[in-house]
């Protein structure tokens, strides 16, 4: 489960500016900017098994230009994991520097740089690689849209 707890993270970054469109369909020549912004994971596995969140678990990760930071909050809106730091993105070739974190399963990871491919498209995030421990995961992150926004 450590990777879930990691993984979450990888994708949550807050602040990021809303004035980036929301990609609609493939794009080849996606630029490094489209991964600036909030997003909500939506599905992920470890080893080619679905993962279980704990039910009521919401887990966001948001992207600013330099660093990314992750949370894992409940229902009653209180935070039980959280992790970020630096991160690198070249073509498809993303890189997560994990600086920081809090909560369980965050220990072993701060000062470990994970490294995956990234790919977005439609709206979404995909996100495959093999975390320091071993673990090969598989992402799906949803873009989150601004209040009042259309779907």
């Amino acid at each position: 489960m450590q990777w879930l707890r990691y993984s979450a993270g990888l994708a949550v970054v807050t602040g990021v500016s809303t004035a980036l469109a929301f990609t609609r369909g493939p794009s080849p020549a996606w630029a490094p900017e489209a991964a600036i912004g909030s997003w909500r994971l939506v599905s992920a596995k470890a080893n080619g098994k679905l993962s279980d969140f704990p039910a009521g678990t919401t887990i966001l990760k948001h992207v600013t230009p330099t660093d990314f930071i992750f949370v894992y909050y409940n229902t009653q809106g209180l935070i039980t994991v959280a992790g970020g730091g630096k991160y690198s993105l070249e073509g498809t070739h993303y890189e997560e520097a994990v600086q920081y974190g809090i909560g369980e399963g965050m220990a072993p990871l701060i000062g470990t740089t994970q490294v995956f491919t990234l790919r977005i498209e439609g709206g979404r995030w995909y996100q495959t690689g093999k975390e320091t421990d071993g673990t090969l995961i598989e992402e799906v992150w949803e873009r989150v849209r601004p209040m009042g926004a259309r779907h």
